[in-house]
């Protein structure tokens, strides 16, 4: 499940003997161990002569929309931070560096790429694996929820000008070696996107989705052959499939040609895949089109037109494509009413009651439907598409709590990314839909634990120094302008509150900060809370890696007597801010406002023992 990163760089193995390591970074709503729990495993195991780490970035499923979830940063702070990474230790003492990169991580790889010429100096080899460098089709329906998705929608200010400048940069002859490769069998990045972009000599095709082949089974499993011969000059050869699988993946099979072929011998299973196929090569019109002439094959014909149509309805709301799926849901849901399949009768029920309450807002009928998925879902082997049915069911049904525990009891359940993608994109529709605050913050923190955490700044000061709070504030403001990110003041000398309010008040605030700033000065070190409560704490949290400590040097102060030294100050401590130049000052305060952002957007976990 796509989670908030406590740490950006994980270390699999690091010697201060190595001068090369390769990097591997994951793609939208993904998640650093989730995503790559098995390819650099495999790989340290047949090769010792790289070092390896997997880095981790804010990226969730939710809507960055009327406030319901926090926001996450878009590509190119993204990319920006990245090459931060790579800059500051323990990356920058390697000479050379490989990037194995997935989905939207691939975007933000070659951003970096493009826009640091130290990086791309260093680079040696770069591996896209189901990258969307021409833009996600399949996404687009909900960019105007969340900027990552508007920064890859096809046709994007961010994608037109990555290709422009990436051809610009780096042409047909890159610096470094480049491989791009799609899975033949991948329906969230189109071959055609992951492909096109790119001269041919630098493209393959291996099997598996857009999930299982980053998952090699052994050593000779297609993703690790090819990153043998990336890193290590192991020869290697593409895999390939059935012709209309490949037509799926790859525009230069023709799927027209081998649906004419086959003609009315198609089973149920080449029509969906046909069908696929005309999508991928950008003619949807004609894969409907397809489905809708065989509809009657089939249940699983049926209800891969609903999806489709059910797209077309995500994409652009028109009423009349929700209503059309809704007819095809409701025909496969008598078909399989018929043939008594529990599991066809729950998945077509569920989607029935979705598009009811969400699209029509017929909530009778929407809990009538629900109440036949939660039947049927409850009846079957449990799997995750029967848990995330019951629970949705009963998020329709208006059982919160119910429904809530389902959505927990489904991080037990051993499932692929986009499986909870899916999940948890449907029950943020339903509370975005029944304008439920609460409800989408409890959801949020099942699918997303602590993503509000990682977007709020805790700021710990002194009432003398509110002066420089101001302007530090001052200097965030521009930052925080879109309203993803809320800073949680707090002041050291509140003498006139109790200390048990005083308690309270700090943890409730460190507990929703994933940053935490401390203005240090003589007045701030003499408060006697300070020293013996509110600082331990904070240290102790943060020691803890449950939030990022900083701290700004305000005024001469014994700051030697606070064991700050595992938390490098901001800025150089040879003099306090108060002892500099006006210009000098503002320059550290931005300096610091803009690592504070970029911290709290999660790109940058190791706070403790680097510069801010």
């Amino acid at each position: 499940m796509a989670k908030y990163q406590p740490e950006s760089l994980n270390e699999i193995r690091n010697r201060s003997d190595c001068a090369r390591a390769v990097v591997f970074l994951h793609g939208f709503s993904g998640d650093r161990d989730d995503t790559w729990d098995t390819l650099p495993f495999r790989f340290g195991t047949a090769d010792g002569t790289w070092d390896i780490y997997t880095l981790g970035y804010a990226t969730t499923l939710h809507p960055d929309l009327l406030g319901f979830w926090s926001g996450d940063p878009d590509l190119p702070i993204l990319a920006s931070l990245v090459s931060t990474e790579f800059a500051n230790d323990p990356l920058r003492r390697y000479q050379a560096l490989a990037l194995v990169a997935h989905s939207m991580g691939g975007l933000v790889v070659q951003r970096a790429l493009i826009d640091d010429p130290e990086l791309s100096h260093r680079m040696r080899t770069v591996i896209l694996f189901g990258t969307p460098s021409a833009g996600s089709r399949k996404a687009s329906w909900m960019r105007k929820w969340k900027r990552q998705i508007r920064n890859m929608a096809p046709g994007s200010a961010f994608i037109t000008s990555l290709r422009r400048d990436w051809d610009a940069r780096f042409g047909t002859n890159p610096s470094f070696n480049l491989k791009v490769v799609a899975g033949e069998e991948d329906r969230f990045v189109s071959a055609e996107s992951s492909l096109e972009p790119f001269p041919k000599e630098f493209l393959h095709v291996i099997s598996g989705d857009h999930h299982s082949m980053l998952r090699p089974a052994s050593q000779r499993s297609p993703s690790m052959r090819l990153l043998l011969s990336a890193l290590c000059g192991e020869p290697t050869e593409d895999e390939t499939s059935d012709p209309l699988t490949l037509a799926a993946e790859v525009p230069d099979f023709a799927a027209p040609a081998l649906i004419d072929a086959r003609g009315e011998k198609m089973s149920e299973e080449d029509i969906v895949r046909a069908a696929l196929a005309w999508e991928q090569n950008g003619r949807r019109d004609q894969g409907i089109a397809l489905l809708q002439r065989y509809q009657a094959l089939g249940i699983d014909v049926q209800g891969t037109l609903a999806g489709r149509i059910k797209r077309l309805w995500l994409e652009n709301e028109d009423p009349g494509f929700a209503q059309h799926a809704l007819d095809l849901y409701k025909g496969a849901l008598d078909r399989a009413r018929e043939s008594r399949d529990r599991d066809q009768i729950y998945y077509h029920a569920i989607n029935i009651a979705f598009l009811e309450l969400v699209a029509f807002n017929r909530v009778g009928r929407a809990s009538e439907m629900a109440e036949l998925a939660l039947e049927n879902a409850s009846l079957v082997e449990t799997s995750v598409w029967s848990i995330a049915t019951q629970a949705e069911a009963n998020l329709c049904l208006g059982r919160f709590e119910r429904a809530l525990g389902l959505y927990r009891s489904m991080s037990e359940i051993k499932a692929e990314p986009w499986q909870y993608a899916s999940t948890a994109l449907q029950a943020g529709q339903i509370a975005i839909k029944l304008e439920d605050i609460e409800l989408a913050d409890r959801l949020e923190e099942i699918f997303t634990p602590t993503a509000n955490q990682a977007n709020g700044i805790f700021v710990g000061y002194s009432s003398g120094d509110a002066e420089w709070t101001d302007r530090l504030n001052q200097m965030l403001g521009p930052f925080l302008r879109d309203g993803d990110t809320e800073l949680k003041l707090w002041i050291a000398d509140e003498d006139a509150q109790p200390d048990a309010v005083r308690h309270e008040r700090l943890q409730s605030a460190l507990e929703s900060a994933g940053v935490a700033v401390v203005l240090v000065s003589a007045s701030f070190l003499g408060s006697e809370y300070v020293m013996e409560h509110a600082l331990p704490q904070i240290e102790s949290v943060a020691a803890d890696g449950k939030i990022q400590l900083a701290w700004v040097y305000v005024s001469h102060a014994p700051y030697e007597v606070a064991e700050l030294e595992p938390f490098e100050a901001a800025h150089d401590t040879s003099q306090p801010l108060y002892a500099l130049s006006r210009p000098e000052q503002d320059e550290i305060l931005l300096k610091v406002a803009r690592d504070i952002k970029a911290a709290a957007l999660g790109a940058t976990g190791r706070f403790r023992s680097q510069e801010l």
